[in-house]
């Protein structure tokens, strides 16, 4: 997907008026200057990029991006320590009776939580290619993502504390059992049945990720959510930006107590509330992205 428009380089005008003088005087280029012309001539004279490049370079190479995922993870534990000696500490607002008595579970999102699927953005970037869904099935099934900075420490305190991890996580139902086996072999101790992995589609009563939430707190007292998107938290994400930073407003009070967000800068729900619903296309998309830039200049 190129992102900038072609501009020219400044070897290339200068071979460009090379040649225009040659023609003038009909005299034949100066040796010397031929292999630089040649040089110039042969690079291109225009650079092209992928719209995910620098944000899937920061999460797969930044040690800040890095940083930002164990401080997360510290401060997870922290507030684990504190939910438990609390029996009225809930992270779902939704969450009401005697959940006190429920046994404890933390819930988090998969794909850029607490495992690595930089992989299929890095492949789409490679084949100068946007979002593919036979791609991402591939990359899904071959149960190649790695664990994030700091997430596989961070689930093995939660069994040694007692408390049962569960994800929740996009990926398509028919996908189970490989999601399941990604996390086994990285040594997430999630159970094998996979009774504690909800994906989208596996009951008619789970449309959204909110009722994969109402139902596990039908079993257990949910102390933290963690996720990369809005929507791991809230349900009404897909909204205009505006609506979106009301709603994560709304919910001030849960952000860095009850609610523990992981960076990803290369989509989500996000994304989509940069352009219309019914947009087509990749060139419409971007177009509607530039649209929302805010510069200093009028």
């Amino acid at each position: 997907m190129k992102l900038r428009p072609s501009r020219p380089r400044r070897g290339v005008l200068v071979f460009a008026a090379a040649v225009v003088s040659a023609c003038a005087t009909r005299a034949p280029a100066p040796q010397p200057a031929a292999a630089p012309a040649a040089a110039a001539a042969a690079r291109p004279a225009s650079w092209e990029t992928h719209e995910l490049l620098d944000a899937v370079l920061w999460a797969q190479t930044a040690a800040e991006h890095d940083a930002l995922c164990r401080q997360a993870f510290v401060l997870a534990a922290e507030r684990v320590e504190q939910a438990l000696r609390d029996p009225r500490w809930t992270a779902l607002p939704s969450q009401t009776g005697d959940y006190g008595s429920l046994p404890p579970a933390v819930v988090f999102d998969a794909d850029e939580t607490i495992i690595d699927n930089t992989g299929f953005e890095a492949e789409m970037i490679k084949e100068n290619k946007g979002f593919d869904g036979e791609l991402l099935r591939e990359w899904e099934m071959a149960g190649r993502a790695t664990a994030l900075p700091g997430a596989l420490e961070f689930v093995r305190f939660l069994k040694e504390k007692g408390v049962e991890p569960i994800v929740i996580t996009n990926r398509d139902a028919p996908r189970k059992p490989a999601v399941v086996k990604n996390l086994l072999d990285l040594g997430f101790p999630v159970r094998a049945d996979g009774s504690t992995v909800l994906l989208r589609g596996e009951r008619k009563e789970w449309p959204d990720k909110e009722s994969r939430r109402v139902f596990v707190s039908r079993s257990f007292r949910v102390l933290l959510l963690l996720g990369d998107d809005l929507g791991d938290f809230l349900p009404g994400v897909d909204t205009t930006v505006d609506g979106r930073r009301e709603l994560a407003e709304s919910h001030r009070d849960y952000w860095g107590s009850r609610w523990i967000l992981l960076p990803n800068a290369m989509y989500g729900s996000w994304e989509r509330a940069l352009y219309p619903r019914d947009v087509k296309g990749d060139r419409e998309r971007l177009r509607a992205k530039y649209d929302k830039l805010r510069g200093f200049r009028k």
